[in-house]
C-alpha cells in the first residue's frame, strides 16, 4: 500500500499536475504554437518559453472548457476593460467573465499585450529576455496567478520539455537577419489611390477599399524566402500585387499559404486582389505609430487597417466599433492607446 502511494505522488510530481492531458498533448501543444510564442517574442520581448508554458499550463495544452469554447490559452478575465466576447467558467469564484477570442492567435496576442501594458508588469521587461526563471518568479509576484507554485510548474515545464530552446532559436535567429530588417535604396513608386470593391457575403455586403502604397515612403527589407521585392510598414512585412496575381500566388512565392496570407489581410475567399495593392504576408500589428487618424471621403476601415498596418479587430476595440458601424469622413480613428491603458487581469 505504501508503495503505490509514494508511486502516485511521484506520478503527481512528474507531470505537475497535468493530469487531463498526457505528454504527448503537451509536445503537439508545443508543436502547433511555438512559431507563434517565438513571434510574440521577436515583437514584445516576452521570453517564447514564458509564453509556451503559460499556454500549455493555463489552457491545458487547449483541452480547457475556457480553450476549447473561449479560445483562450492564458486565462485572462474580462474586467470592466473588456469589450470583446466572453465566456462564463467556475474559477476562484462560480461563473466568473473571462475574455472570448475569435482565434487562438488573438488570444496570443492579448496576452502579450496584457504584460506590455499593466505597470504591475513592467519590472518583467527590466529582467534578461533569455532569463527564464527570473521571468517565471516575476509572472508569480507581479500576481499573474495566486497558486503559490506557479513559478515553479513553469519552470518545470520549461526544463522538461526544453522550450529555452524556443528562445535560443529566437536569438539565432535574430541574429542571422530573420526578424532584422535591412534599408536599401527603392526606385519603384505606385501612386496612392484606392477603388471601392464589393464582396457579396451570405448575409451582408462587405465592403473593401484598396490601398495602393507609394512604394518610396516605404524600405525595402531583406526576405530569403521570396524573389518578390518585401517592403516593411508598421514593422510588418508586405508585398505589392502584380496585374494576374492571386493571394494564392502571392502565398506560392514566399512559401506560405493562401489562408494565412487572407487571414493576414482580413480578407474572405471571395475577394481578389487589384494590381498595386499591398499584401501583408504576415500579421499586422495591434496598434500603429501614430496616435489618430482623419478619415478621408471613400475610405473604410479595412483601408485604414492596410494602410497602417494595424488589424481591423483591435482598430475596432481602440474605437469600440461595432460591425455596423459605418466611417464617415471626418471622423478621427484612433491608431493607439497610451502605454499602460489597458487590460487587467
Amino acid at each position: 500500500m505504501k508503495r503505490v502511494v509514494v508511486v502516485v505522488l511521484l506520478l503527481s510530481n512528474f507531470f505537475v499536475t497535468f493530469a487531463q492531458y498526457t505528454e504527448q498533448d503537451i509536445r503537439n501543444y508545443i508543436e502547433q504554437y511555438q512559431e507563434l510564442a517565438i513571434r510574440k517574442m521577436y515583437e514584445y520581448q516576452i521570453p517564447a518559453s514564458i509564453t509556451m508554458a503559460q499556454g500549455v499550463f493555463e489552457s491545458a495544452c487547449g483541452t480547457s472548457r475556457l480553450a476549447r469554447e473561449g479560445n483562450n490559452h492564458f486565462g485572462i478575465k474580462c474586467h470592466k476593460e473588456w469589450v470583446g466576447d466572453t465566456i462564463k467558467v467556475d474559477d476562484d469564484a462560480l461563473q466568473e467573465c473571462f475574455r472570448r477570442y475569435e482565434k487562438v492567435e488573438d488570444s496570443y496576442n492579448d496576452h502579450s499585450l496584457f504584460l506590455t501594458s499593466r505597470p504591475r508588469y513592467a519590472n518583467l521587461f527590466t529582467l534578461d529576455v533569455m532569463d527564464y526563471k527570473a521571468w517565471a518568479r516575476g509572472l508569480k509576484e507581479a500576481g499573474y496567478a495566486t497558486n503559490p507554485q506557479y513559478a515553479d510548474r513553469l519552470i518545470s515545464l520549461i526544463e522538461r520539455f526544453n522550450l529555452a530552446r524556443l528562445d535560443t532559436l529566437y536569438q539565432e535567429r535574430n541574429e542571422i537577419g530573420w526578424f532584422e530588417l535591412h534599408q536599401v535604396e527603392v526606385d519603384d513608386e505606385v501612386d496612392d489611390g484606392h477603388d471601392e470593391v464589393l464582396e457579396q457575403g451570405e448575409d451582408q455586403v462587405i465592403r473593401f477599399s484598396v490601398y495602393i502604397p507609394r512604394i518610396s515612403r516605404y524600405k525595402q527589407v531583406r526576405y530569403p524566402f521570396s524573389t518578390r521585392p518585401v517592403y516593411e510598414n508598421n514593422r510588418v512585412l508586405f508585398v505589392v500585387a502584380k496585374k494576374g496575381d492571386t493571394y494564392a500566388s502571392i502565398a506560392a512565392d514566399i512559401q506560405s499559404d493562401e489562408q494565412r496570407i487572407r487571414y493576414y489581410n482580413d480578407v474572405p475567399i471571395t475577394k481578389g486582389l487589384e494590381p498595386g495593392e499591398i499584401v501583408y504576408i504576415e500579421q499586422k500589428r495591434t496598434r500603429a505609430g501614430q496616435a489618430t487618424h482623419r478619415v478621408n471621403p471613400g475610405e473604410t476601415l479595412h483601408f485604414i487597417s492596410q494602410r497602417y498596418g494595424v488589424r481591423i479587430a483591435s482598430l475596432m476595440k481602440l474605437n469600440s466599433f461595432s460591425e455596423k458601424t459605418v466611417l464617415e469622413p471626418g471622423m478621427i480613428v484612433n491608431l493607439k492607446k497610451e502605454r499602460f491603458s489597458i487590460f487587467k487581469k
